[in-house]
């Protein structure tokens, strides 16, 4: 383990040698949004626009996969885990979690429960993930470093769901991922129950499918086939009801960000929980991709409406663009 905090504490070094004199400090999170390019209208997007449609990593899962040096289930684990890509090269945050609030992982349920990313991770070239993970002792003099690395992804992934593994001799981590083509990005700006009970007091759970989608050429003329995808994107997964309720009828979510192909939709399916625990009831909608601009749909649950509000917007893919366009408006004020 001293070993490889040596070796993370070279990353560092390194990272802010090639990049603190234009980006900040290591720690400084990304300051560019999944809303980006939202408040345009269709057709008004600027053509010299620091936003596109790249090619993406959608970030499924992490998981605890195995545990060894003297550990044994459950673990309260805090910590940190991030990418960063080469937009701006600061960290886009995936799981944070400070130790009074460390999440207790099962051996029945060793994933970790993501916040992010908060906005979508280009993978046009190299994209870095950072893990630093703790386990949780009785004191805080008793915590123990779990893993800690960082690690170069340069490629090499299919659009098919890939697995990374992260391993040293006290876990291994599996990061589930998939790579995804012509990119834009929606968020998840709102879960509301806008008609009759309130049907989530046993939990709920949220979860989003990028669907791809391809023109086909038929007798009636060119059509849109669209295939589901081989995973989903848990946003919220949780039994206790009472933590879950917001203000005006809103569901709080883990995450929010999904990539979603430009020539797909995005499905987003809830679930609401019995007392025991089983599936009481559940609602599907599907969005169709836009570039910019908001979408709205409603689904029935048990007799409750429940509004959903989407967020699109192009992918930034140049800092430095952004901030030079923002400079010149600011100027022109």
């Amino acid at each position: 383990m001293a070993h490889e905090a040596e070796r993370f504490a070279s990353y560092i070094s390194y990272w802010e040698s090639a990049w603190s004199r234009t980006c900040g400090f290591f720690i400084d999170q990304t300051a560019l949004t999944s809303m980006q390019y939202t408040h345009y209208t269709p057709g008004r997007i600027p053509t010299n626009s620091a936003g596109s449609t790249p090619e993406t990593l959608q970030i499924l899962s992490i998981k605890l996969a195995e545990i060894a040096g003297g550990f044994k289930w459950p673990l309260s684990v805090y910590g940190v885990v991030a990418a960063r890509d080469i937009v701006d090269h600061n960290r886009n945050i995936l799981f944070s979690c400070i130790r009074s609030q460390a999440q207790e992982l099962k051996h029945d349920d060793p994933f970790l429960r993501l916040t992010g990313p908060t906005r979508a991770i280009v993978c046009s070239d190299t994209v870095e993930f950072e893990i630093q993970l703790k386990v949780k002792g009785t004191t805080q003099s008793q915590d123990e470093a779990l893993i800690r690395c960082a690690r170069d992804c340069s490629g090499g992934f299919g659009h098919g769901v890939s697995t990374v593994c992260y391993k040293n001799s006290r876990c291994t981590l599996e990061l589930c991922l998939q790579r995804v083509a012509q990119t834009v990005q929606a968020t998840i700006l709102g879960i509301q129950v806008v008609k009759g009970s309130w049907p989530f007091e046993h939990g709920a759970r949220v979860a989003c499918s990028s669907l791809s989608g391809e023109i086909v050429c038929t007798d009636a003329g060119l059509a849109r086939i669209i295939n589901p995808s081989s995973s989903q994107i848990v946003l919220l997964d949780s039994k206790d009801g009472a933590k879950l309720k917001g203000f005006d009828g809103h569901l709080h979510v883990w995450r929010q960000v999904v990539s979603v192909g430009t020539r797909g939709e995005l499905g987003v399916e809830i679930q609401a929980y019995s007392k025991s625990g089983d599936i009481a009831t559940r609602g599907h909608v599907s969005f169709m991709t836009k570039f910019c601009n908001i979408s709205q749909e409603k689904c029935a649950l048990d007799g409750a409406e429940v509004l959903i509000t989407v967020a699109w917007s192009l992918v930034p893919t140049e800092r430095c663009l952004i901030v030079d366009d923002g400079s010149r408006r600011g100027n022109l004020v």
